[in-house]
């Protein structure tokens, strides 16, 4: 029937009259109805080489193998026919030419031959609408019965103009209405506002069920391009629409796609019977069966029941449709945690997609079996094979299940560097949408990224959390908690069916940015994280949420309830019990955990402290964070740290010393310790050229030696002196050696102390740099960056000097050094200055306090709320204007200031109301 040579299809296709319709015809039956002759039953489709040896040779083919033939062909209908032999086959059929050069050169109308009936139409249109009309309808239909058939739009909207004339107004709105129903599946929302507005200048005078066809398409184009309109309004559209009325399943499509798209599919099962009505009451032509397809696809996700749809996919709908529905349904399997399955039907899907033709589809599918690999981290075969086909078959043609009316990924990303926001956020909407409704799970993932881009460029952060989310960009989170303004975060915990890479970047989110929540929200985190991690067994998986969750409820513990927190200490009061100098991933987190814990349920403390007193026997980092952060906890229990320390410090562990000093404990069985420490740091230090060498643990040293003799403590200093002159070590060891300097400086003899006090500001005013540096890779287009972060050596020393001014004339002399340095705006130079302000005792503070809460940087604004909590009334209105500090760290302090005086009923009323709820618990 189709005849391929050189890469064209040549259709051969003849029909064929089983019985003839002529008297004298070939097997003219006169008993055969006359009427029937031309029916579908008596036809038969034969090639140019059968055709005339039927006809002129009638007794060698009977009535009977002709009829035998034609059931044959039936049978071989299950064959799938490519695209091209379709078109080719319809053009023969319906003797409809293809497209040729000719025809392109000439344009649509002249090669129809339908120039002069248009010339007529545009001719009439002013003296006689109505005939002019009939004439675009003529031009119209031609167009849309051959290959040009998106130019009959064209001809549609002058139709209307004439009908509008001529005062037919019902039925150019009938016809606006469809043709902006094909603008917005084309994703032409701009066209459809162009139909929308012709039909606003008489839409009062259109019957109720146009007005309502109208509305429908409206507020369809309208979501996405305005952010005024939600989902919630078309779904209040489509529930005052009815089946009759035109557009109702284009309606009810735009909704479901759209509230699968935005997960809003509770707007799906609250219309189930509507929507179910609206599918068995479309008519069976091809192009409605499509739609139905498309409308069922989303409520078998919305029900979670794919069962009846998928049985009856062969035999109900092409295909192509076909592979569309699986390619739908594995979305939804890896949506829902089942990759296998997933994985299966991705397959399927990409299989019926190549044999009908639809390469772009099949490549697409193929990317998103790819990140279903990725994403359930089945890495067992190489993934950029999947690659290499999906290019492959991109290359050999192209036929997608839902064509891109242009492209829309690129289209957004164009907007979005062009800073075009109100484009940026339309094409988005259709990129996403294309890219749910059309099963390219890959594009999807794309799309929700390229919505927190947008939304992070635009700084509307409360909608930035969830596209990034939604994609699994951790990274993103956690640069966007860095970038978190002054503002509450609202993020709820996922619900039990959201995939597990969404809920560990939620996870993950919360455990960067966990402060910003407000009380109930960080109450809703911690029971989901615990739930997560007493639900489950322990695990570093990339598919388990268990240590993400461990993470989030690390940052939300303060508002652990009671029974919770007992569930939690439980369940790892052994994990620091275990072999020294051994890691274990949650370490951090569970002192952080534990620490918040006992801050809110006083009553767990001696459970607590037990579990401290285990971080700090492990000797490792993490004993080192057990007394930082656990430090206060430490200092409230001496007794039962001596008790598990003390005989550890007494065998040489540096770590039990070391806790017992900072929990204020009796240190005479750390004295061995710490002289060792000490005579490991006085010894000479030897820096070699070209060997950079980074030295941890002098400010460990330090604590331990304050315990010592003075003439030991003397050595030291001086030792950190020296160190502290080197230019030739890097800056960061030299900046330990200036802590190590302001730990035990002040234990120091008065005139040492003075001694030491002066070198140290002659620094300030003239602070060595280092020769060399452990910083590499400053060029943005380095693949290997290292940086040493922002030190500054002569605020160290002058925080230093601060801790060892004992006079009055000294605090003067450091106040004074301090302000040149206050024109600085790093971070690292105003937090020294602000910590050595900090230090000042009582009544020696000469620096103007107003000036310091004008102060752009934070450290020092946090200084000027301290100081005005110490000393209110000699700054009043301070307060008040500080309990308002666009940082909540300065906020944080005034209520710390606040939190045992009386009085400030303003202020603490402004606390009160603070999102942070680090504010708010300390003001009560």
């Amino acid at each position: 029937m189709i005849f391929k040579d050189r890469e064209l299809y040549t259709p051969t296709a003849q029909i064929a009259h089983i019985r003839s319709e002529k008297k004298n015809g070939p097997r003219y039956d006169a008993a055969y109805p006359l009427g029937k002759l031309n029916d579908f039953e008596n036809l038969l489709l034969l090639c140019g080489d059968h055709h005339p040896p039927v006809d002129r040779h009638e007794s060698s083919y009977s009535i009977e193998e002709l009829t035998s033939w034609k059931i044959e062909q039936s049978r071989q209908g299950e064959r799938q026919v490519g695209e091209a032999e379709l078109a080719a086959i319809e053009r023969i059929i319906n003797r409809e030419p293809p497209i040729t050069s000719d025809a392109v050169l000439r344009g649509p109308i002249t090669s129809l031959g339908q120039s002069e009936r248009l010339r007529q139409a545009e001719e009439r249109i002013k003296e006689t609408p109505l005939e002019s009309a009939a004439l675009f309808d003529q031009v119209a239909v031609r167009l849309e019965g051959s290959p040009f058939v998106h130019h009959a739009a064209i001809i549609r909207s002058r139709q209307c103009v004439a009908l509008e004339a001529g005062g037919s107004s019902l039925e150019a709105a009938r016809i606006r209405v469809d043709l902006g129903w094909r603008h917005y599946f084309s994703g032409d929302v701009f066209s459809v506002s162009q139909q929308l507005r012709e039909i606003e200048k008489y839409r009062e005078s259109l019957p109720e069920s146009i007005q309502r066809s109208v509305g429908g398409l409206s507020y369809a184009a309208a979501f996405g391009y305005e952010r005024g309109v939600s989902l919630d309004d078309l779904a209040e559209v489509f529930d005052q629409m009815e089946i009759a009325d035109q557009g109702c399943l284009n309606v009810a499509i735009a909704l479901a796609e759209e509230a699968v798209t935005w997960r809003r599919l509770d707007l799906i099962n609250s219309r189930v019977g509507a929507l179910t009505g609206l599918v068995s009451e479309s008519p069976r032509d091809e192009y409605s069966l499509t739609l139905s397809a498309r409308l069922r696809m989303c409520m078998a996700e919305a029900e979670g029941d794919w069962s009846d749809l998928i049985r009856n996919a062969r035999s109900t709908y092409s295909p192509a449709i076909a592979a569309w529905i699986a390619a739908r349904h594995a979305r939804y399997l890896c949506l829902t945690g089942h990759p296998d399955e997933g994985t299966q039907r991705w397959q399927d899907a990409v299989d019926g997609a190549v044999t009908a033709r639809l390469n772009d589809s099949a490549a697409d599918w193929l990317y998103s079996l790819r990140a279903a690999r990725v994403h359930y981290w089945r890495l067992n075969e190489d993934l950029n094979d999947l690659h290499r086909v999906a290019q492959s078959l991109r290359a050999s043609g192209k036929g997608s299940v839902l064509p891109e009316p242009y492209p829309l990924a690129e289209r957004a990303l164009s907007r979005i560097l062009d800073k075009k926001w109100p484009d940026a956020l339309q094409c988005l909407h259709q990129n996403l949408r294309h890219s749910v409704v059309s099963a390219s799970w890959a594009a999807e993932l794309t799309a929700h990224e390229r919505f927190g881009d947008l939304f992070e460029s635009t700084e509307k952060w409360s909608e930035v959390p969830l596209p990034y989310i939604r994609s699994g960009r951790v990274k993103k989170l956690k640069e966007i908690a860095k970038k978190w303004p002054d503002q509450e975060l609202t993020l709820d915990p996922p619900v039990d069916s959201a995939p597990h890479w969404e809920k560990r970047a939620a996870c993950e989110f919360v455990s960067f940015a966990g402060k910003h929540f407000s009380r109930e929200g960080a109450q809703a985190w911690s029971r989901y994280a615990l739930s997560e991690i007493c639900g489950s067994p322990p695990s570093n998986s990339q598919t388990s949420v268990w240590m993400p969750a461990f993470n989030a409820f690390a940052a939300t513990a303060d508002e652990v309830s009671i029974e919770g927190a007992r569930s939690f200490l439980d369940l790892m009061s052994d994990s620091f019990n275990r072999k020294p100098r051994t890691h274990h991933r949650t370490d951090e987190a569970l002192i952080k955990a534990i620490v918040k814990i006992c801050d809110s349920h006083a009553e767990f403390a001696p459970r607590v402290v037990e579990m401290l007193c285990d971080a700090v026997l492990l000797g490792n980092e993490v004993s080192n964070q057990a007394m930082y952060e656990g430090e206060w906890i430490l200092a409230a229990n001496p007794e039962r740290v001596q008790e598990r320390l003390s005989g550890e410090a007494e065998g040489g562990n540096p770590y039990a010393a070391l806790g017992l000093v900072v929990a204020g404990c009796d240190t005479s069985v750390c004295l061995p310790v710490a002289r060792q420490k000490c005579e490991e740091y006085v010894r000479p230090l030897v820096v070699q050229a070209g060997v950079t060498e980074l030295r941890v643990g002098l400010e460990d040293a330090a604590i331990l030696v304050t315990i010592l003799e003075d003439s030991d403590k003397e050595e030291f200093v001086k030792a950190m002196l020296v160190r502290m002159l080197e230019s030739r070590d890097v800056e960061s060891n030299r900046a330990s050696a200036v802590v190590a300097i302001k730990i035990v400086g002040s234990k120091l003899r008065p005139e040492v102390r003075d001694s030491v006090f002066d070198s140290l500001l002659e620094f300030v005013r003239d602070p060595l740099p280092s020769a060399v540096s452990i910083s590499y890779g400053d060029d943005p287009f380095s693949r290997f960056r290292v940086m040493e972060g922002e030190l500054s050596l002569g605020a160290l020393a002058l925080e230093a000097a601060g801790r060892l001014a004992h006079t009055t004339e000294q605090y003067v002399e450091v106040q004074r050094s301090a302000v040149p340095l206050l024109s600085s705006s790093g971070s690292s130079t105003c937090r020294s200055i602000a910590r050595m302000l900090r230090d000042l005792p009582d009544g020696e503070l000469s620096m103007d306090v107003e000036m310091l809460a004008n102060h752009p940087s934070p450290w020092l604004r946090c200084f000027a709320a301290l100081a005005w909590s110490r000393a209110p009334e000699r700054w009043p209105g301070l307060g008040d204007r500080l309990s308002s500090d666009s940082d909540p760290g300065v906020r944080l302090i005034l209520a710390k200031g606040l939190k045992d005086a009386p009085g400030h009923e303003s202020i603490r009323a402004a606390l009160r109301a603070d999102y942070r709820r680090d504010v708010r618990r300390l003001v009560g």
